[in-house]
Parts: C-alpha cells; sequence; structure tokens
C-alpha cells in the first residue's frame, strides 16, 4: 500500500469503529486501481479486489468529495455513501475513501416513531379536559370538518350530522366532559341520537 495512503487507515477504523454495523468504510488504492483497506465489510468485498469506479482521469476531478449520493448493496439493502478523493503533498490523487452507510434500518425507526407520533398526538387529545378552551377546540374540530366537506353548520342534514358525531368521535372530543350536552346544543339534536350514532360506528 502506498505509505501515505496507509496513514488513513486509522482514520477508517475510527469511522467504522464510531457507525458499527451501519457504516462501511472502503479505501481504495488508484495506482493500482485496487481496494487496499476495509472496515466492516457488508458489501461482500475484500482487499485485493478491483476498484468499481469507472473514472480513468482522477487529476480532472475538481471536486475533493463527491456525494452524498444513493447506493443499493449486494443484499439489496439502500446506502447512503460519500466519496473522498485523497491526494499526496504535491496534490495528486493517490487514493479514495469510500464511506457507506446503512439507510434502511433508519427508515424503519422513522417509521416506528412516525407511527407512535400519530398516536402521541390522538392521545394528546383528552388533554383537553383540563383546558378551559375545550370549547374553543371543539369548535375548531367541528370547523375543520365543515371546511373539508365544504358544508355550513346551519345547513347540515341529519346524516352530514351524523358524519360529523362520527369525525368528532374519531379526534378525540368525546373525551371531554360536558361535551355532549354541548354538541346537543350546537346540532340541535339529542343525547340518544349521539349515543345511538357513536354505537353504529362500533
Amino acid at each position: 500500500m502506498n505509505k501515505v495512503l496507509e496513514t488513513f487507515t486509522p482514520l477508517c477504523d475510527s469511522i467504522g469503529k464510531l457507525f458499527y454495523p451501519n457504516v462501511e468504510v472502503v479505501l481504495h488504492d488508484l495506482e493500482t486501481q485496487k481496494l487496499v483497506h476495509i472496515v466492516n465489510p457488508f458489501s461482500k468485498r475484500e482487499i485485493g479486489d478491483d476498484m468499481l469506479n469507472d473514472v480513468k482521469d482522477f487529476e480532472s476531478i475538481k471536486e475533493d468529495i463527491v456525494g452524498p449520493y444513493n447506493k443499493t448493496n449486494i443484499d439489496g439493502t439502500k446506502l447512503k455513501s460519500v466519496s473522498t478523493l485523497l491526494r499526496d503533498t504535491n496534490s495528486k490523487p493517490i487514493g479514495i475513501i469510500c464511506i457507506n452507510f446503512k439507510v434502511e434500518v433508519f427508515e424503519k425507526m422513522y417509521d416506528s416513531l412516525k407511527m407512535l407520533l400519530n398516536i402521541e398526538d390522538k392521545s394528546s387529545q383528552p388533554q383537553t379536559i383540563f383546558s378551559q378552551d375545550w370549547k374553543e377546540h371543539t369548535h375548531n374540530t367541528i370547523n375543520k370538518f365543515l371546511k373539508e366537506h365544504n358544508l355550513q353548520l346551519g345547513d347540515l342534514k341529519i346524516k352530514e350530522k351524523k358524519e360529523l358525531i362520527i369525525y368528532l368521535n374519531k379526534e378525540g372530543i368525546f373525551s371531554i366532559r360536558n361535551v355532549v350536552s354541548y354538541l346537543c346544543e350546537v346540532l340541535d339534536i339529542s343525547r340518544a341520537t349521539i349515543y345511538k350514532w357513536l354505537k353504529e360506528d362500533k
């Protein structure tokens, strides 16, 4: 291995150790066009393998850092990668460090967190029980429904009132104390009607 390139192997090892097992670090020698060092080799590549890059004139490359860019691993997992061109004291390109980062594990974590956050958002609705603005919250939720369906409160028919009640239930409004009596007044319907619609929606 080029002696200058050899000084970069501890850096490769450090990056690989810090982000183990989700980051693979590959060091290439441009003179031999070979892979000379690899950490966390989940791509199944080995020392001595040929470079996969088709670039012939590395000295024509102006940017020393290429990426991040998307790749797909041999097993189909998604990767986010960045390549860094290494130069000697005369600014001649002598090597490339490629860092491949597994993003699928974090995409799964993100999806899980998103689900949890959605659940948390819904479960936070009952906090309006302790708020003096629960009527305003109810108004805002009703107005959201009316706006989405291009309706006016005073013009609601029985079918539309039922749809509104079901919508309010999904939004957690019925966890608020005394909200049923309030809705009876606002919508001009009976408590029995509200409970009947809620039961039918189960």
